[in-house]
């Protein structure tokens, strides 16, 4: 992995290209944070959608948290620069 390069939409600060391992932290961390709350979550909203609640939850985070994970991998980098 030494002729990897920066992840999309990162810039390069000054002469350093930063790894991308916060992002892959903050994305193991919150899937696994996903998991463990989403029953929770989908019998919060039950009520609401009824049998569809769990889908629901699940589409939900499947994209609100690599949309998060990303926001936390720049924020570190605007951070460190």
């Amino acid at each position: 992995m030494e002729d990897s390069g920066g992840l999309p939409g990162r810039s390069e600060m000054g002469s350093k290209i930063f790894s991308p391992f916060v992002d892959r932290f903050s994305l193991i961390a919150l899937s696994v944070s996903g998991i463990i709350i989403a029953p929770e979550i989908a019998s919060g909203i039950e009520p609401f959608l009824g049998e569809k609640s769990f889908s629901a939850v699940a589409c939900g985070l499947i994209i609100t948290i690599p949309l998060i994970a990303s926001s936390i991998g720049k924020l570190y980098i605007r951070i460190r620069a």
